[in-house]
């Protein structure tokens, strides 16, 4: 099995496009996530900190269990390291990639209240309209 797995359908915490990536030392793949906010309001006097930390661990036997099922994919690391990415080329597949979720937004999330799965059609929604745009700057 590879290193790096990446996710291609949500679970748990898990989002699409979330990695875990393999350690040698606990057997497991771990997913980390580091988030940090820093605002200062415009008076200068109060300051805004927050830290987001979070590990995710699964084991090996898992990990083929969820690849199996269709939640993981792996990773190929040779080549995602040698390869140049065109960036248009990127887009055409997360837009392919959003406007799929986006049509089935209904039949993935049954378990979801109908608020959030409108709320994820709209952030996919938003997505597909930036892409697209981006594109259009192609020369």
């Amino acid at each position: 099995m590879a290193n790096i797995l990446r996710v291609i359908n949500p679970f748990f915490v898990m989002e699409i496009g979330d990695t875990f990536e393999y350690s040698k030392e606990t057997k497991m793949y771990l997913s980390k996530h580091n988030e940090e906010f820093y605002k200062v309001d415009s008076d200068s006097v109060n300051e805004i900190n927050s830290t987001y930390k979070s590990e995710f661990q699964i084991s090996a036997e898992y990990a083929q269990t969820l690849i199996d099922e269709g939640y993981l994919e792996e990773v190929d690391d040779d080549n995602k390291k040698t390869n140049f990415v065109n960036i248009f080329d990127e887009i055409d597949t997360l837009l392919k990639k959003y406007e799929i979720e986006r049509n089935n937004v209904s039949d993935n999330i049954i378990e979801l209240p109908t608020c959030l799965k409108v709320e994820r059609e709209t952030v996919l929604t938003n997505m597909i309209t930036l892409l697209k745009h981006l594109k259009s700057l192609k020369k």
